[in-house]
């Protein structure tokens, strides 16, 4: 089974290259909803956000207050290490179970999709990483449709990120995302292709 990374700048559409492949059949497990889904029921990862940032990590009714420890991660640095210092580990090691399922399934293909690949030092675990990249101005304006962010606020996210040109120089792919839906269709069908001489 060939393992492969897809990551990239928030709003560069990472997402939007997954769903297309995944129209291909390409399996993707998808790291993000995963964190934060494996921060709502694993106790060890509870009480460790709890004990770092106290009870209103979490909300009355139980649930990660996500606005929270967004407004934490994105204004404190070292806060964001802590973060994801806790919630990594966990996160890798879910990947590395699904992946091997996909495995015994007899899967050729399958991708991680994560905003932190090279941050979290998962790269290690992946025969190859895929970076999408887009021009910023339609990022912004993709993040303003999306999350209704306002520009401030994208660009210091942008700012806490790795620099996109870090993650183009360290990739072993990657996708410009610098037309329509259609061109990124084609670019996909590239990268199926190319992953597809790493199979057979």
């Amino acid at each position: 089974m060939f393992l492969f990374g897809i990551t990239g700048g928030i709003g560069s559409g990472k997402s939007a290259v997954c769903r297309l492949l995944q129209q291909k059949g390409v399996p993707i497990i998808e790291a993000d909803p995963l964190a934060k889904e494996l921060s709502q029921r694993v106790p060890e990862i509870r009480e460790a956000l709890t004990k770092e940032f106290g009870a209103e990590a979490y909300t009355n009714g139980g649930h990660l207050n996500k606005d929270k420890l967004s407004a934490v991660v994105f204004s404190d640095p070292e806060a964001r290490q802590r973060v994801n210092a806790i919630i990594h580990p966990h996160v890798l090691k879910w990947i590395q179970e699904e992946a091997r399922r996909l495995a015994n399934e007899e899967q050729q293909l399958v991708g991680v999709e994560a905003a932190l690949i090279y941050e979290a030092g998962m790269e290690k675990m992946l025969d190859a990483v895929v970076v999408v990249t887009a021009p910023l101005e339609k990022r912004i304006q993709w993040l303003k449709q999306r999350n209704h962010f306002s520009e401030e606020e994208i660009q210091k996210r942008i700012a806490m990120q790795m620099p996109i040109a870090e993650k183009i120089q360290r990739a072993d792919y990657v996708i410009e995302n610098d037309g329509g839906l259609a061109e990124l269709a084609d670019k996909v069908e590239a990268l199926y292709h190319w992953l597809g001489l790493h199979v057979y």
